[in-house]
């Protein structure tokens, strides 16, 4: 008898954790078609594509799985169709500890658009800006250990496995960063990536704080230059320039901060690159040459009611140790704007975003109309105007286009 009543204690503990632990299951997602076409003669098509979207979180007691795939189509380029596994990663986590491992998407830093401190996952920049920002984000291959509390949050990351960015080199690419004019023929490589091995991982950390009015964060990461330095030698009949890309050890020292003002968000952000490798003019020398440059941004956000958001970015980066055959120039200045407002009852968001390269007085502008036919489906009509003679802007001088999107959550 006793026997009998522990095992129903026993099975009645276990069936009330059970229930308190019940498995949840979140399925969500959207489906998503753009299509954007050139504004000025030939009028060609810049992008048509279309993707699903879907995203699964699966979570008990302490412990949960996210994944997410996108099914894409792209009727440009062919080598962008398929399924992606974009994100999926397990978390455990405590009161005051918690453990992330697997491919996810680390954002560092409080700008907006821009990187300074958030250089973890790097950028697919197949279609250049013309795309949203959290969709140019690459996922990494990490594992995360932070611990939290009511006064600070702290992580250390480490990446076994680097990622890159991804550059357009096809000239079926209206986005190619290499010119279908100028030389005839391109041979590149920009997948000479470090060995796969335990001395070339990447790890660092973070540590935010959470004061009356005012939150900052310190940061460190031992990683490498994601953005490849095109190292470019012309041949000898000059009828073929062969590119490399190049990739050397990194160290990242950074800051941010925020804080209210009445209307206002007051952010900043700081950080010294050490040992980061420069680009050099070509027939100037073929050794690698690293300087440390120091990065810094200033930004504002107002809302000063009625549904109005302004918003506007200031970066500087200058190379101290700078010597003239670099391809860039000592100081550079880049800036972004942004204005949104809300009517008809909050279905028809009114925005404009630019990116201004005051260093080279050129600009990326995109305005968009974004109509909320229903809680799930919206309908979207922009512009994106490109503008520039030198500098990260002349190179789609001629891209500015006419685009439409609709998209469905779920």
């Amino acid at each position: 008898m006793k026997r009998f009543a522990l095992l129903l204690g026993f099975m009645g503990t276990w069936l009330f954790l059970m229930a308190q632990e019940e498995t949840e299951y979140d399925f969500s997602g959207f489906a998503d078609t753009y299509h954007a076409v050139r504004s000025s003669e030939p009028y060609m098509l810049m992008s048509s594509r279309t993707r699903l979207r879907t995203e699964l979180d699966i979570s008990r007691g302490r412990s949960s799985l996210f994944a997410s795939l996108n099914s894409k189509y792209n009727a440009i380029l062919d080598d962008q169709n398929g399924i992606e596994l974009r994100e999926a990663y397990f978390d455990f986590s405590s009161e005051h500890w918690d453990f992330r491992a697997g491919r996810q998407i680390v954002i560092w830093g409080v700008s907006d658009g821009m990187r300074i401190t958030d250089v973890v996952s790097p950028m697919d920049m197949t279609e250049f800006l013309a795309r949203d920002y959290d969709d140019i984000r690459i996922p990494v291959n990490a594992l995360k250990l932070g611990y939290s509390n009511t006064f600070l949050r702290s992580e250390l990351i480490f990446i076994p496995v680097s990622s890159f960015f991804i550059f357009p080199d096809s000239p079926d690419n209206p986005w190619s960063v290499f010119p279908t004019s100028g030389f005839p023929v391109y041979e590149v490589d920009l997948e000479q990536f470090p060995e796969k091995r335990l001395a070339n991982s990447e790890f660092g950390g973070r540590v935010s704080f959470f004061l009356s009015g005012l939150d900052f964060s310190i940061a460190a990461l031992h990683s490498w230059n994601k953005m490849p330095v095109l190292e470019q030698n012309p041949s000898t009949a000059m009828d073929t320039l062969f590119v490399k890309g190049l990739y050397e050890r990194m160290d990242m020292l950074g800051a941010d901060f925020s804080f209210p003002l009445w209307q206002l968000v007051i952010r900043g952000e700081a950080a010294l690159y050490l040992g980061e490798i420069q680009g050099t003019d070509p027939g100037t020398g073929s050794d690698i040459v690293l300087r440390n440059t120091g990065n810094f941004l200033f930004g504002v956000d107002w809302y000063p009611g009625h549904e109005w958001t302004i918003t506007a970015q200031y970066s500087h980066k200058f190379i101290p140790d700078y010597i003239e055959r670099l391809d860039s120039k000592k100081n550079t200045a880049l800036g972004t704007l942004g204005i949104t407002k809300k009517v008809f009852r909050s279905t028809l968001s009114l925005s404009t975003f630019a990116y201004v390269d005051l260093s080279n007085k050129g600009f990326f502008m995109r305005s968009s109309a974004d109509y909320a036919l229903s809680d799930q489906i919206h309908l979207m009509l922009g512009y994106d105007w490109f503008h520039g003679d030198e500098g990260m802007f002349a190179l789609y001088n001629q891209n500015s286009e006419i685009w439409i999107k609709a998209k469905y959550s779920f």
